[in-house]
């Protein structure tokens, strides 16, 4: 087929003549491609660009202006085309932060509840505790004393604390235990 000039090129793609069409694909659409890659770095995109723009020029030919040139017109909207996808796929990663935000946020949230619902349940067995036994493990535990300290202040035996110590933390592990 000879070359063909832009009225030529509008006309037949107008009238879906699939020799015109197939002549400026094979002619325009390694430069397209060219484009396409410039902008996505991406072979298989840049491939899918120039396919759309061709598809989508076959189906909008009686909209093709015969004072522009073709090769200007699929110049520009394989650029636009590219433009779109870049700001679909940074949609797309925003999107995804937001929701991993979101779930993190859960998360935390959801954390935050079984804290307290856990530090409730420690506290109702530590209620729960013989007096004695409670007073030692407190002690120890939010004071910050040692036995021997414990066992001053209480005019206990150091042997009675380890025993009130022990008690309690069998008491609290086999209470949380149960509450699970």
């Amino acid at each position: 087929m000879l070359p063909l000039n832009n009225t030529d090129i509008v006309n037949g793609v107008r009238n879906r003549d699939k020799q015109v069409f197939e002549v400026i694909f094979n002619q325009f659409s390694p430069a397209m491609y060219s484009i396409a890659l410039r902008y996505l770095r991406d072979q298989d995109e840049a491939q899918d660009v120039v396919q759309d723009v061709f598809l989508n020029l076959w189906r909008t030919a009686d909209n093709l202006d015969e004072r522009a040139p073709v090769q200007h017109y699929l110049a520009r909207a394989t650029v636009n085309t590219c433009l779109n996808r870049i700001k679909k796929a940074q949609r797309q990663q925003q999107y995804a932060k937001e929701q991993q935000f979101t779930s993190t946020e859960s998360t935390v949230e959801h954390l935050l509840l079984e804290h307290k619902e856990l530090e409730a349940q420690y506290l109702s067995i530590l209620e729960k505790l013989p007096d004695q036994c409670r007073r030692v493990f407190e002690m120890s535990r939010f004071k910050g004393l040692s036995p021997t300290e414990i066992s001053q202040q209480l005019n206990i035996s150091i042997n009675t604390v380890y025993t009130h110590l022990t008690t309690a933390l069998k008491k609290i592990r086999l209470g949380l235990l149960n509450q699970q």
